[in-house]
């Protein structure tokens, strides 16, 4: 092709671009995608960079003073000077999420099979055996569950639970103790 010469684009009839227009209209194209997100102010008619300084502190002035190259602190505005090699300033943490509620009911582990009661409670510390029934005990930071399963036509069924203190052989309430050993058991680490 010919210098200065034009080109059909496939498809347009007449449409015709010569390559140094093209390359001007890409070149274009490109400049835009590169111009910087606009700040508050520059979309906002309400918002001033003034209001933006002042919510924002003395970390604009420094990133003001970068995109500006001026100081305006130098114009007499001493105690605002910032020194940007000092220390930066604390980088806060999320807060951590909300714990779930737990409020399970003993009761509600009446019926359930060896599965269903590993499960959710995983595997018990210790497992006596007294022919036709079984005590699964879980132990807690606090306290320590009993869960009494019975043998009925061939199955291991939970037909009691009771709960006690961990060090004295004191009573606990059984909700309480599971309900701490069910909250204990979510923050395990997986492995």
């Amino acid at each position: 092709m010919a210098k200065g010469a034009t080109r059909e684009l496939p498809g347009k009839q007449g449409l015709r671009l010569a390559p140094t227009t093209a390359a001007l209209l890409l070149g274009l194209t490109l400049a835009a995608c590169t111009t910087g997100p606009l700040s508050p102010a520059e979309t906002d008619p309400t918002v001033s960079e003034e209001s933006i300084s002042a919510a924002a502190g003395p970390a604009a002035k420094v990133a003001q003073t970068e995109r500006t190259g001026t100081d305006e602190a130098a114009s007499g505005e001493a105690g605002d000077l910032i020194d940007p090699t000092g220390p930066t300033p604390p980088i806060l943490a999320a807060a951590p999420a909300a714990k779930p509620v737990i409020d399970h009911d003993p009761k509600a582990l009446i019926g359930l099979d060896r599965s269903g009661l590993s499960k959710l409670l995983g595997e018990p510390r210790l497992v006596r055996r007294e022919t036709p029934a079984e005590i699964w005990q879980y132990v807690g930071t606090e306290c320590v569950f009993d869960v009494f399963l019975y043998e009925e036509q061939g199955a291991y069924r939970v037909i009691h639970a009771e709960a006690r203190g961990d060090e004295v052989p004191q009573k606990t309430e059984p909700r309480v103790c599971l309900n701490q050993l069910l909250r204990e058991r979510l923050e395990e680490p997986v492995s």
